[in-house]
Protein backbone atom coordinates (compact mmCIF):
# COMPACT_ATOMS: atom_id res chain seq x y z
CA UNK A 1 0.00 0.00 0.00
CA UNK A 2 2.82 2.34 0.91
CA UNK A 3 4.45 1.84 -2.50
CA UNK A 4 1.08 2.43 -4.20
CA UNK A 5 0.63 5.59 -2.17
CA UNK A 6 4.04 6.81 -3.24
CA UNK A 7 3.15 6.24 -6.88
CA UNK A 8 -0.11 8.16 -6.46
CA UNK A 9 1.66 11.07 -4.83
CA UNK A 10 4.17 11.26 -7.70
CA UNK A 11 1.41 11.21 -10.30
CA UNK A 12 -0.49 14.07 -8.65
CA UNK A 13 2.67 16.09 -8.34
CA UNK A 14 3.38 15.53 -12.02
CA UNK A 15 -0.13 16.73 -13.00
CA UNK A 16 0.27 19.83 -10.87
CA UNK A 17 3.64 20.53 -12.48
CA UNK A 18 2.20 20.10 -15.98
CA UNK A 19 -0.73 22.39 -15.15
CA UNK A 20 1.62 25.04 -13.78
CA UNK A 21 3.89 24.83 -16.82
CA UNK A 22 0.89 25.01 -19.11
CA UNK A 23 -0.42 28.09 -17.30
CA UNK A 24 2.97 29.80 -17.52
CA UNK A 25 3.23 29.02 -21.22
CA UNK A 26 -0.27 30.40 -21.85
CA UNK A 27 0.58 33.61 -19.99
CA UNK A 28 3.81 33.94 -21.96
CA UNK A 29 2.00 33.46 -25.28
CA UNK A 30 -0.68 35.98 -24.34
CA UNK A 31 1.90 38.52 -23.15
CA UNK A 32 3.94 38.08 -26.33
CA UNK A 33 0.86 38.57 -28.48
CA UNK A 34 -0.13 41.74 -26.64
CA UNK A 35 3.38 43.15 -26.83
CA UNK A 36 3.63 42.45 -30.58
CA UNK A 37 0.30 44.12 -31.30
CA UNK A 38 1.16 47.12 -29.10
CA UNK A 39 4.44 47.55 -30.98
CA UNK A 40 2.53 48.02 -34.24
CA UNK A 41 0.22 50.56 -32.59
CA UNK A 42 3.19 52.50 -31.22
CA UNK A 43 4.76 52.77 -34.69
CA UNK A 44 1.88 54.73 -36.23
CA UNK A 45 0.65 56.56 -33.11
CA UNK A 46 2.74 59.62 -34.01
CA UNK A 47 0.84 59.90 -37.32
CA UNK A 48 -2.52 60.62 -35.68
CA UNK A 49 -4.22 63.98 -36.10
CA UNK A 50 -3.68 67.20 -38.06
CA UNK A 51 -0.20 67.66 -36.59
CA UNK A 52 0.80 64.00 -36.94
CA UNK A 53 4.19 63.13 -38.39
CA UNK A 54 4.73 61.53 -41.82
CA UNK A 55 6.53 58.27 -42.50
CA UNK A 56 9.09 57.79 -45.26
CA UNK A 57 8.95 54.23 -46.54
CA UNK A 58 11.55 52.75 -48.89
CA UNK A 59 10.86 49.44 -50.60
CA UNK A 60 13.34 46.79 -51.76
CA UNK A 61 13.67 48.47 -55.16
CA UNK A 62 14.57 51.83 -53.61
CA UNK A 63 11.20 53.45 -54.34
CA UNK A 64 10.30 56.07 -51.71
CA UNK A 65 6.82 56.69 -50.31
CA UNK A 66 5.89 59.56 -47.96
CA UNK A 67 2.54 59.31 -46.19
CA UNK A 68 0.77 59.51 -42.82
CA UNK A 69 -2.17 57.33 -43.84
CA UNK A 70 -2.39 54.48 -41.32
CA UNK A 71 -3.61 51.83 -43.78
CA UNK A 72 -0.87 52.70 -46.29
CA UNK A 73 1.89 52.63 -43.65
CA UNK A 74 0.79 49.27 -42.28
CA UNK A 75 0.36 47.78 -45.75
CA UNK A 76 3.96 48.70 -46.59
CA UNK A 77 5.38 47.43 -43.29
CA UNK A 78 6.99 44.00 -43.17
CA UNK A 79 5.02 42.58 -40.22
CA UNK A 80 6.03 39.03 -39.26
CA UNK A 81 4.26 38.25 -35.98
CA UNK A 82 0.82 36.71 -36.69
CA UNK A 83 -0.91 38.67 -33.92
CA UNK A 84 0.60 41.95 -35.09
CA UNK A 85 -0.80 41.17 -38.54
CA UNK A 86 -4.28 41.27 -36.99
CA UNK A 87 -3.85 45.00 -36.40
CA UNK A 88 -2.83 45.42 -40.02
CA UNK A 89 -6.03 43.62 -41.01
CA UNK A 90 -8.31 45.82 -38.88
CA UNK A 91 -6.71 48.89 -40.43
CA UNK A 92 -7.57 47.47 -43.88
CA UNK A 93 -11.10 46.69 -42.70
CA UNK A 94 -11.50 50.25 -41.40
CA UNK A 95 -10.28 51.60 -44.74
CA UNK A 96 -12.84 49.49 -46.61
CA UNK A 97 -15.72 50.31 -44.27
CA UNK A 98 -15.16 54.01 -43.59
CA UNK A 99 -12.07 55.13 -45.51
CA UNK A 100 -10.93 57.30 -42.61
CA UNK A 101 -9.80 56.48 -39.06
CA UNK A 102 -7.26 53.85 -40.14
CA UNK A 103 -4.73 55.17 -37.66
CA UNK A 104 -7.27 55.69 -34.86
CA UNK A 105 -8.52 52.08 -34.96
CA UNK A 106 -4.99 50.72 -34.42
CA UNK A 107 -4.19 53.26 -31.67
CA UNK A 108 -7.42 52.37 -29.81
CA UNK A 109 -6.65 48.65 -30.14
CA UNK A 110 -3.17 49.26 -28.70
CA UNK A 111 -4.64 51.18 -25.73
CA UNK A 112 -7.20 48.44 -25.04
CA UNK A 113 -4.43 45.82 -25.08
CA UNK A 114 -2.46 47.93 -22.62
CA UNK A 115 -5.54 47.95 -20.36
CA UNK A 116 -5.77 44.16 -20.74
CA UNK A 117 -2.25 43.76 -19.36
CA UNK A 118 -3.24 45.51 -16.13
CA UNK A 119 -6.47 43.50 -15.83
CA UNK A 120 -4.67 40.19 -16.45
CA UNK A 121 -2.06 41.14 -13.85
CA UNK A 122 -4.90 41.42 -11.31
CA UNK A 123 -5.88 37.82 -12.03
CA UNK A 124 -9.00 38.51 -14.07
CA UNK A 125 -9.74 35.75 -16.58
CA UNK A 126 -9.36 36.67 -20.29
CA UNK A 127 -12.90 35.49 -21.09
CA UNK A 128 -14.30 37.75 -18.36
CA UNK A 129 -12.33 40.70 -19.77
CA UNK A 130 -13.60 39.89 -23.27
CA UNK A 131 -17.23 39.84 -22.13
CA UNK A 132 -16.77 43.06 -20.16
CA UNK A 133 -15.33 44.80 -23.21
CA UNK A 134 -18.40 43.80 -25.22
CA UNK A 135 -20.65 45.35 -22.55
CA UNK A 136 -18.56 48.53 -22.69
CA UNK A 137 -18.70 48.60 -26.51
CA UNK A 138 -22.49 48.31 -26.57
CA UNK A 139 -22.80 51.26 -24.19
CA UNK A 140 -20.18 53.24 -26.13
CA UNK A 141 -22.16 52.92 -29.36
CA UNK A 142 -25.29 54.17 -27.56
CA UNK A 143 -23.42 57.23 -26.32
CA UNK A 144 -22.00 57.84 -29.81
CA UNK A 145 -25.50 57.78 -31.27
CA UNK A 146 -26.72 60.27 -28.66
CA UNK A 147 -24.11 62.90 -29.62
CA UNK A 148 -24.44 62.45 -33.39
CA UNK A 149 -26.52 64.75 -35.58
CA UNK A 150 -28.27 63.84 -38.82
CA UNK A 151 -26.79 65.25 -42.01
CA UNK A 152 -28.75 66.08 -45.14
CA UNK A 153 -26.95 64.87 -48.26
CA UNK A 154 -28.36 67.88 -50.11
CA UNK A 155 -26.41 70.14 -47.74
CA UNK A 156 -23.25 70.35 -49.84
CA UNK A 157 -21.49 72.76 -47.46
CA UNK A 158 -21.89 70.36 -44.51
CA UNK A 159 -20.39 67.53 -46.56
CA UNK A 160 -17.44 69.70 -47.63
CA UNK A 161 -16.82 70.66 -43.99
CA UNK A 162 -16.72 67.00 -43.03
CA UNK A 163 -14.24 66.16 -45.81
CA UNK A 164 -12.06 69.13 -44.81
CA UNK A 165 -11.73 67.60 -41.33
CA UNK A 166 -10.61 64.27 -42.82
CA UNK A 167 -8.06 65.96 -45.11
CA UNK A 168 -6.68 68.17 -42.33
CA UNK A 169 -4.37 65.35 -41.22
CA UNK A 170 -3.04 64.58 -44.72
CA UNK A 171 0.20 65.69 -46.32
CA UNK A 172 -1.80 67.76 -48.82
CA UNK A 173 -4.00 69.38 -46.14
CA UNK A 174 -3.24 72.85 -47.53
CA UNK A 175 -5.10 71.87 -50.71
CA UNK A 176 -8.25 70.64 -48.95
CA UNK A 177 -10.21 73.68 -50.18
CA UNK A 178 -9.72 72.47 -53.77
CA UNK A 179 -10.05 68.72 -53.22
CA UNK A 180 -13.00 68.59 -50.80
CA UNK A 181 -15.61 70.06 -53.22
CA UNK A 182 -14.35 67.73 -55.96
CA UNK A 183 -14.78 64.65 -53.73
CA UNK A 184 -18.26 65.72 -52.57
CA UNK A 185 -19.50 66.57 -56.08
CA UNK A 186 -18.11 63.30 -57.47
CA UNK A 187 -20.05 61.14 -54.99
CA UNK A 188 -23.24 63.20 -55.28
CA UNK A 189 -23.20 62.75 -59.07
CA UNK A 190 -23.19 58.93 -58.88
CA UNK A 191 -25.95 58.48 -56.29
CA UNK A 192 -29.59 59.27 -55.72
CA UNK A 193 -29.54 61.29 -52.50
CA UNK A 194 -33.13 60.32 -51.68
CA UNK A 195 -32.88 56.55 -52.12
CA UNK A 196 -29.31 55.25 -52.11
CA UNK A 197 -27.77 53.90 -48.91
CA UNK A 198 -24.33 53.27 -50.41
CA UNK A 199 -22.07 54.64 -53.13
CA UNK A 200 -20.06 52.46 -55.51
CA UNK A 201 -16.69 54.20 -55.76
CA UNK A 202 -15.86 52.11 -58.83
CA UNK A 203 -18.07 54.59 -60.70
CA UNK A 204 -15.50 57.29 -59.89
CA UNK A 205 -12.22 56.89 -61.75
CA UNK A 206 -9.18 58.77 -60.46
CA UNK A 207 -6.49 59.21 -63.14
CA UNK A 208 -3.08 60.74 -62.47
CA UNK A 209 -1.15 63.04 -64.77
CA UNK A 210 2.27 64.31 -63.82
CA UNK A 211 2.72 68.05 -64.23
CA UNK A 212 1.03 71.15 -62.94
CA UNK A 213 -0.03 71.43 -59.30
CA UNK A 214 -2.71 69.91 -57.07
CA UNK A 215 -4.81 73.05 -57.70
CA UNK A 216 -5.14 71.87 -61.32
CA UNK A 217 -7.03 68.74 -60.23
CA UNK A 218 -10.48 68.73 -61.82
CA UNK A 219 -13.73 66.79 -61.97
CA UNK A 220 -14.80 65.69 -65.45
CA UNK A 221 -18.14 64.20 -66.43
CA UNK A 222 -16.80 61.80 -69.00
CA UNK A 223 -13.54 59.99 -69.75
CA UNK A 224 -9.90 61.03 -69.53
CA UNK A 225 -6.99 59.06 -71.00
CA UNK A 226 -3.55 60.16 -69.86
CA UNK A 227 -1.34 57.60 -71.63
CA UNK A 228 -3.36 57.24 -74.82
CA UNK A 229 -3.67 59.81 -77.58
CA UNK A 230 -5.09 59.89 -81.13
CA UNK A 231 -2.84 58.24 -83.67
CA UNK A 232 -1.11 61.18 -85.40
CA UNK A 233 1.24 59.11 -87.58
CA UNK A 234 -1.45 58.71 -90.24
CA UNK A 235 -2.63 62.32 -90.00
CA UNK A 236 -5.93 61.56 -88.32
CA UNK A 237 -8.14 64.16 -86.59
CA UNK A 238 -7.45 65.26 -83.03
CA UNK A 239 -10.89 66.73 -82.31
CA UNK A 240 -14.30 65.23 -83.07
CA UNK A 241 -17.66 66.83 -82.31
CA UNK A 242 -20.79 64.69 -81.91
CA UNK A 243 -18.58 61.63 -81.40
CA UNK A 244 -19.91 58.15 -82.15
CA UNK A 245 -17.46 55.84 -80.44
CA UNK A 246 -16.68 52.21 -81.29
CA UNK A 247 -14.83 50.08 -78.73
CA UNK A 248 -13.20 47.24 -80.65
CA UNK A 249 -11.40 44.13 -79.45
CA UNK A 250 -10.19 42.77 -82.77
CA UNK A 251 -7.08 43.39 -84.84
CA UNK A 252 -7.12 45.92 -87.68
CA UNK A 253 -4.86 43.81 -89.85
CA UNK A 254 -5.01 40.88 -92.22
CA UNK A 255 -5.82 37.53 -90.58
CA UNK A 256 -3.05 35.27 -89.33
CA UNK A 257 -3.00 31.51 -88.91
CA UNK A 258 -3.07 30.06 -85.42
CA UNK A 259 0.27 28.27 -85.92
CA UNK A 260 3.58 29.68 -87.09
CA UNK A 261 4.15 29.31 -90.82
CA UNK A 262 6.18 30.69 -93.68
CA UNK A 263 5.18 31.42 -97.29
CA UNK A 264 7.74 31.05 -100.10
CA UNK A 265 7.22 33.59 -102.89
CA UNK A 266 9.03 32.77 -106.12
CA UNK A 267 8.35 35.94 -108.11
CA UNK A 268 7.27 39.52 -107.47
CA UNK A 269 3.85 39.04 -109.08
CA UNK A 270 2.87 36.58 -106.33
CA UNK A 271 4.12 39.06 -103.73
CA UNK A 272 2.09 41.77 -105.40
CA UNK A 273 -1.05 39.62 -105.24
CA UNK A 274 -0.50 39.03 -101.49
CA UNK A 275 -0.09 42.75 -100.84
CA UNK A 276 -3.19 43.56 -102.91
CA UNK A 277 -5.25 41.01 -100.98
CA UNK A 278 -4.06 42.47 -97.66
CA UNK A 279 -4.98 45.99 -98.80
CA UNK A 280 -8.34 44.73 -99.99
CA UNK A 281 -8.99 43.05 -96.63
CA UNK A 282 -8.01 46.19 -94.70
CA UNK A 283 -10.15 48.37 -97.00
CA UNK A 284 -13.11 46.09 -96.32
CA UNK A 285 -12.55 46.41 -92.54
CA UNK A 286 -12.43 50.19 -92.78
CA UNK A 287 -15.54 50.36 -94.98
CA UNK A 288 -17.51 48.37 -92.40
CA UNK A 289 -16.33 50.73 -89.62
CA UNK A 290 -17.41 53.71 -91.73
CA UNK A 291 -20.73 52.04 -92.49
CA UNK A 292 -21.45 51.63 -88.77
CA UNK A 293 -21.31 55.43 -88.39
CA UNK A 294 -18.34 55.46 -85.98
CA UNK A 295 -16.06 58.50 -86.13
CA UNK A 296 -13.93 57.54 -83.07
CA UNK A 297 -12.39 54.08 -82.63
CA UNK A 298 -10.96 52.90 -79.29
CA UNK A 299 -8.71 49.86 -79.68
CA UNK A 300 -7.93 47.58 -76.74
CA UNK A 301 -4.25 47.29 -75.80
CA UNK A 302 -4.03 43.49 -76.07
CA UNK A 303 -4.75 43.61 -79.82
CA UNK A 304 -1.68 42.62 -81.88
CA UNK A 305 -0.08 45.22 -84.12
CA UNK A 306 1.97 44.88 -87.28
CA UNK A 307 2.68 46.82 -90.47
CA UNK A 308 -0.81 46.25 -91.82
CA UNK A 309 -2.23 47.94 -88.73
CA UNK A 310 -0.49 51.16 -89.82
CA UNK A 311 -2.13 50.77 -93.18
CA UNK A 312 -5.56 50.53 -91.56
CA UNK A 313 -4.78 53.63 -89.47
CA UNK A 314 -3.94 55.46 -92.69
CA UNK A 315 -7.23 54.44 -94.30
CA UNK A 316 -9.22 55.43 -91.20
CA UNK A 317 -7.47 58.81 -91.07
CA UNK A 318 -8.41 59.49 -94.70
CA UNK A 319 -12.04 58.87 -93.72
CA UNK A 320 -11.74 61.42 -90.87
CA UNK A 321 -11.98 58.82 -88.11
CA UNK A 322 -10.03 59.33 -84.85
CA UNK A 323 -8.16 56.23 -83.69
CA UNK A 324 -7.06 55.77 -80.06
CA UNK A 325 -4.88 52.72 -79.38
CA UNK A 326 -3.71 50.93 -76.24
CA UNK A 327 -6.91 51.11 -74.19
CA UNK A 328 -6.27 49.16 -70.98
CA UNK A 329 -8.30 45.99 -70.47
CA UNK A 330 -9.30 47.00 -66.92
CA UNK A 331 -10.73 50.28 -68.26
CA UNK A 332 -13.15 48.61 -70.68
CA UNK A 333 -15.96 48.17 -68.13
CA UNK A 334 -15.79 51.81 -66.99
CA UNK A 335 -15.69 53.04 -70.61
CA UNK A 336 -18.69 50.90 -71.47
CA UNK A 337 -20.66 52.22 -68.52
CA UNK A 338 -19.74 55.84 -69.19
CA UNK A 339 -20.32 56.27 -72.92
CA UNK A 340 -22.72 53.37 -73.48
CA UNK A 341 -20.49 51.63 -76.05
CA UNK A 342 -20.59 47.83 -76.23
CA UNK A 343 -17.21 46.09 -76.83
CA UNK A 344 -17.11 44.40 -80.23
CA UNK A 345 -14.95 41.31 -80.80
CA UNK A 346 -15.57 40.94 -84.58
CA UNK A 347 -16.08 43.43 -87.38
CA UNK A 348 -19.35 41.78 -88.43
CA UNK A 349 -20.82 42.60 -85.00
CA UNK A 350 -20.11 46.32 -85.28
CA UNK A 351 -23.49 47.99 -85.68
CA UNK A 352 -24.74 51.53 -84.93
CA UNK A 353 -26.55 50.26 -81.80
CA UNK A 354 -23.22 49.28 -80.23
CA UNK A 355 -21.64 52.71 -80.52
CA UNK A 356 -21.20 55.06 -77.60
CA UNK A 357 -21.99 58.75 -77.88
CA UNK A 358 -20.39 61.96 -76.63
CA UNK A 359 -20.57 65.62 -77.53
CA UNK A 360 -16.81 66.09 -77.81
CA UNK A 361 -13.69 63.96 -78.10
CA UNK A 362 -10.47 65.98 -78.20
CA UNK A 363 -6.74 65.83 -77.65
CA UNK A 364 -5.93 68.51 -75.03
CA UNK A 365 -2.48 70.02 -74.56
CA UNK A 366 -1.60 70.61 -70.90
CA UNK A 367 2.01 71.72 -71.36
CA UNK A 368 4.79 71.49 -73.94
CA UNK A 369 5.23 67.75 -73.51
CA UNK A 370 2.01 66.75 -71.74
CA UNK A 371 -1.29 65.86 -73.40
CA UNK A 372 -4.50 64.07 -72.46
CA UNK A 373 -7.48 62.75 -74.40
CA UNK A 374 -10.82 64.01 -73.10
CA UNK A 375 -14.27 62.63 -73.92
CA UNK A 376 -16.98 64.91 -72.52
CA UNK A 377 -20.71 65.48 -72.90
CA UNK A 378 -21.51 61.79 -72.51
CA UNK A 379 -25.12 60.84 -73.17
CA UNK A 380 -25.20 57.56 -71.29
CA UNK A 381 -27.69 57.19 -68.42
CA UNK A 382 -24.98 55.64 -66.22
CA UNK A 383 -23.73 57.85 -63.40
CA UNK A 384 -19.95 57.91 -63.67
CA UNK A 385 -17.34 60.66 -63.31
CA UNK A 386 -13.58 60.99 -63.70
CA UNK A 387 -11.19 62.94 -61.47
CA UNK A 388 -8.02 64.14 -63.18
CA UNK A 389 -5.40 64.37 -60.42
CA UNK A 390 -2.38 66.62 -61.09
CA UNK A 391 0.86 67.02 -59.18
CA UNK A 392 4.38 68.38 -59.57
CA UNK A 393 6.12 65.08 -58.79
CA UNK A 394 5.27 61.42 -58.29
CA UNK A 395 5.38 61.57 -54.46
CA UNK A 396 2.90 64.46 -54.33
CA UNK A 397 0.56 63.03 -56.93
CA UNK A 398 0.48 59.59 -55.27
CA UNK A 399 -0.33 61.12 -51.88
CA UNK A 400 -3.00 63.31 -53.49
CA UNK A 401 -4.59 60.20 -55.01
CA UNK A 402 -4.65 58.45 -51.60
CA UNK A 403 -6.11 61.55 -49.96
CA UNK A 404 -8.79 61.79 -52.64
CA UNK A 405 -9.68 58.15 -52.02
CA UNK A 406 -10.08 58.88 -48.29
CA UNK A 407 -12.17 61.96 -49.06
CA UNK A 408 -14.47 59.95 -51.33
CA UNK A 409 -14.81 57.28 -48.63
CA UNK A 410 -15.77 59.93 -46.05
CA UNK A 411 -18.65 61.09 -48.26
CA UNK A 412 -19.62 57.45 -48.86
CA UNK A 413 -19.68 56.94 -45.07
CA UNK A 414 -22.25 59.72 -44.78
CA UNK A 415 -24.34 58.06 -47.48
CA UNK A 416 -24.26 54.77 -45.54
CA UNK A 417 -24.81 56.32 -42.11
CA UNK A 418 -26.10 59.88 -42.24
CA UNK A 419 -24.73 60.93 -38.88
CA UNK A 420 -22.07 63.48 -37.94
CA UNK A 421 -20.08 63.70 -34.71
CA UNK A 422 -17.59 66.36 -33.59
CA UNK A 423 -13.86 65.66 -33.95
CA UNK A 424 -11.01 66.82 -31.75
CA UNK A 425 -11.33 63.86 -29.37
CA UNK A 426 -14.94 64.73 -28.44
CA UNK A 427 -16.56 61.30 -29.02
CA UNK A 428 -13.84 59.40 -27.18
CA UNK A 429 -13.85 61.67 -24.10
CA UNK A 430 -17.66 61.79 -23.90
CA UNK A 431 -17.87 57.99 -24.20
CA UNK A 432 -15.13 57.65 -21.60
CA UNK A 433 -17.02 59.89 -19.18
CA UNK A 434 -20.32 58.06 -19.63
CA UNK A 435 -18.65 54.64 -19.26
CA UNK A 436 -16.86 55.78 -16.09
CA UNK A 437 -20.18 56.88 -14.66
CA UNK A 438 -21.70 53.51 -15.61
CA UNK A 439 -18.81 51.59 -14.04
CA UNK A 440 -19.49 53.25 -10.67
CA UNK A 441 -23.04 51.89 -10.79
CA UNK A 442 -21.95 48.35 -11.69
CA UNK A 443 -20.96 45.62 -9.28
CA UNK A 444 -18.29 42.96 -9.46
CA UNK A 445 -15.39 42.61 -11.81
CA UNK A 446 -17.27 44.19 -14.75
CA UNK A 447 -16.96 47.54 -12.99
CA UNK A 448 -13.15 47.33 -13.29
CA UNK A 449 -13.28 46.17 -16.91
CA UNK A 450 -15.66 48.89 -18.11
CA UNK A 451 -13.59 51.50 -16.29
CA UNK A 452 -10.42 50.19 -17.98
CA UNK A 453 -12.16 50.41 -21.37
CA UNK A 454 -13.20 54.00 -20.60
CA UNK A 455 -9.67 55.03 -19.59
CA UNK A 456 -8.21 53.42 -22.74
CA UNK A 457 -10.31 55.64 -25.02
CA UNK A 458 -8.56 58.73 -23.68
CA UNK A 459 -5.54 57.70 -25.75
CA UNK A 460 -7.05 59.56 -28.75
CA UNK A 461 -7.21 63.06 -27.20
CA UNK A 462 -3.90 62.35 -25.39
CA UNK A 463 -2.17 61.51 -28.69
CA UNK A 464 -3.79 64.43 -30.55
CA UNK A 465 -2.46 66.83 -27.90
CA UNK A 466 0.96 65.17 -27.79
CA UNK A 467 1.40 65.28 -31.59
CA UNK A 468 0.32 68.95 -31.62
CA UNK A 469 3.06 69.86 -29.15
CA UNK A 470 0.65 70.53 -26.27
CA UNK A 471 0.87 69.19 -22.71
CA UNK A 472 -1.18 65.98 -23.05
CA UNK A 473 -1.77 65.46 -19.31
CA UNK A 474 -3.08 68.99 -18.76
CA UNK A 475 -5.20 68.90 -21.93
CA UNK A 476 -6.82 65.53 -21.18
CA UNK A 477 -7.45 66.46 -17.53
CA UNK A 478 -9.07 69.76 -18.52
CA UNK A 479 -11.07 68.05 -21.25
CA UNK A 480 -12.30 65.41 -18.81
CA UNK A 481 -13.40 68.10 -16.34
CA UNK A 482 -15.33 70.07 -18.96
CA UNK A 483 -17.22 67.00 -20.11
CA UNK A 484 -18.01 66.20 -16.49
CA UNK A 485 -19.55 69.69 -16.22
CA UNK A 486 -21.85 68.95 -19.17
CA UNK A 487 -19.88 70.40 -22.11
CA UNK A 488 -20.31 67.28 -24.22
CA UNK A 489 -18.97 68.95 -27.39
CA UNK A 490 -15.77 70.22 -25.74
CA UNK A 491 -12.75 69.19 -27.82
CA UNK A 492 -9.15 70.04 -28.63
CA UNK A 493 -8.68 73.00 -30.97
CA UNK A 494 -5.42 72.17 -32.69
CA UNK A 495 -5.36 75.53 -34.44
CA UNK A 496 -5.63 77.53 -31.21
CA UNK A 497 -3.73 75.07 -29.01
CA UNK A 498 -6.51 75.13 -26.40
CA UNK A 499 -9.81 73.45 -25.56
CA UNK A 500 -12.98 74.73 -27.20
CA UNK A 501 -16.21 74.15 -25.24
CA UNK A 502 -18.02 73.61 -28.55
CA UNK A 503 -15.64 72.32 -31.21
CA UNK A 504 -18.46 72.31 -33.80
CA UNK A 505 -18.08 76.10 -34.03
CA UNK A 506 -14.74 75.43 -35.74
CA UNK A 507 -16.44 73.07 -38.23
CA UNK A 508 -14.47 70.07 -36.95
CA UNK A 509 -16.87 67.26 -37.89
CA UNK A 510 -16.51 63.65 -38.99
CA UNK A 511 -18.86 60.82 -40.00
CA UNK A 512 -20.29 58.87 -37.06
CA UNK A 513 -19.53 55.70 -39.03
CA UNK A 514 -15.78 56.36 -38.74
CA UNK A 515 -15.81 56.33 -34.91
CA UNK A 516 -18.41 53.56 -34.75
CA UNK A 517 -16.38 51.32 -37.05
CA UNK A 518 -13.09 52.09 -35.25
CA UNK A 519 -14.51 51.20 -31.82
CA UNK A 520 -16.16 48.03 -33.08
CA UNK A 521 -13.17 46.72 -35.05
CA UNK A 522 -10.66 47.55 -32.32
CA UNK A 523 -12.76 45.82 -29.64
CA UNK A 524 -13.35 42.74 -31.77
CA UNK A 525 -9.63 42.44 -32.51
CA UNK A 526 -8.66 42.78 -28.84
CA UNK A 527 -11.26 40.21 -27.76
CA UNK A 528 -9.86 37.77 -30.30
CA UNK A 529 -6.28 38.32 -29.14
CA UNK A 530 -7.33 37.77 -25.50
CA UNK A 531 -8.74 34.33 -26.32
CA UNK A 532 -5.50 33.07 -27.92
CA UNK A 533 -3.71 30.81 -25.45
CA UNK A 534 -1.21 29.03 -27.69
CA UNK A 535 0.70 29.39 -30.93
CA UNK A 536 0.75 26.27 -33.12
CA UNK A 537 2.79 25.97 -36.30
CA UNK A 538 1.21 24.10 -39.19
CA UNK A 539 3.02 21.06 -40.58
CA UNK A 540 2.47 22.34 -44.12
Amino acid sequence: MSEGSKVTVKTNAGKQGDTQNRSEKTNDIRTTNIQAAKAVADVIRTSLGPRGMDKMIQDAKGQVLITNDGATILKQMDVIHPTAKMLVEISKAQDIEAGDGTTSVVVIAGALLHACEALLARGIHPTTISEGFQIALDEALKVLKSISTTVDLKDRDALITCVNTALSSKVISTNSQQLSPIAVDAVLKIIDTAKDTNADLRDIKVVKKLGGTIEDTELIEGLVFTNQKPSQSAGGPSRIKDAKIALIQFCLSSPKTEVENSVVVKDYTAMDRILKEERKYIANLVSKIVKSGANVVLIQKSILRDATNELSLHFLAKKGIMVVKDIEREDVEFITKTIGAIPVAHIDHLTPEKLGKAELCEDVKLSDDSRILKITGVQSKAKTVTILCRGSNSLVIDEAERSLHDALCVVRSLVKNRGLVPGGGVPEVEISQQLSKLSREMKGVNSLIVRAFADALEVIPYTLAENAGLNPINIVTDLRNRHALGHKYAGISIRKGTINDDITTESVLQPALVTQSALTLATECVRMILKIDDLVFSAR
